[in-house]
């Protein structure tokens, strides 16, 4: 592969990572108070990260063939099985994830400064969340070079295409990172780093993947069933039941529905 398109896909990386970083942009116009704003804050990026995992991840993946298996005949693992089976891996790793923080002794401070136990764990999955699409813009650039790639890659400019899609959409996603923290008092600027650094996966993952497209191209219902099975299972244990400590269960539904519908709007203008 020319050393030109892989430094394409590392850039459109970059630039997507900054992206996301732009989703704390509306939280500079507002200040919002911890004590009031936090379990709706929860809520509210519930509704977005339930939405990215739907929109972008499971449907996406189910567009994608199974998984060839070795031997005679043209036999193939149902990508259906793949993306249940990625989704199930990612809900223990979080879940397994999720235990270490609680039982590991950190200095309160620290912890309040990200939004504490469930500000980590949605850092985790969003930087989870990030692999996948890292993938996708790097196996799209090799489509470029050369069409063998499975799916849906086969178009020659499908890796600007993808790149272009997954920052704008990387916006409202760094808007989830953020409002969790921005409602604990985190200031704006480390509410940014937050999120640009929940989205450096991507850049990191575009390069292999576009140097070893074929490598890559075959896990990829397996990827993203891993990174909405983490989001979704962060939603259920962390989110809903702190939001639930401090605000009613209408107002956590309403705060979760806004985010999903805003999620919702932000595919369809993409």
């Amino acid at each position: 592969m020319p050393p030109e398109l892989l430094i394409k896909a590392f850039v459109a990386g970059i630039v997507a990572s900054i992206a996301c970083g732009l989703g704390v942009l509306p939280l500079m116009f507002r200040r919002m108070d911890p004590a009031r704003h936090r379990g709706l804050g929860y809520a509210f990026a519930g509704g977005l990260m339930f939405a990215a995992s739907v929109y972008n991840l499971i449907l996406p993946a189910l567009q994608l063939p199974g998984l060839e298996l070795p031997g005679p005949g043209e036999q193939s693992l149902p990508v259906i099985v793949l993306i249940v089976g990625g989704i199930m891996l990612g809900a223990m790793f979080l879940s397994t994830t999720d235990r270490h923080i609680s039982r590991v002794t950190l200095h309160a401070d620290k912890v309040d400064a990200w939004g504490g136990r469930v500000g980590i764990l949605i850092f985790i999955a969003m930087a989870i969340h990030s692999i996948p699409e890292g993938v996708a813009v790097g196996v799209g650039y090799a489509a470029e070079y050369a069409e063998g790639v499975r799916g849906v890659f086969q178009d020659k400019a499908i890796g600007s295409y993808i790149a272009v899609a997954i920052a704008i959409h990387n916006i409202p996603e760094g808007l989830a990172v953020a409002v969790p923290m921005r409602s604990a008092g985190t200031s704006i600027p480390r509410c940014f780093g937050a999120a640009f650094l929940t989205s450096l996966p991507q850049p990191i993952a575009a390069l292999p993947a576009a140097a070893l497209a074929w490598l890559f191209d075959p896990i990829m219902p397996v990827l993203m069933g891993f990174a909405a099975g983490a989001m979704i299972f962060l939603i259920l244990i962390g989110l809903i039941p702190e939001a639930l400590r401090t605000h009613s269960a209408r107002s956590i539904a309403w705060a979760f529905t806004i985010g999903f519908c805003l999620m919702v709007l932000m595919q369809v203008l993409i």
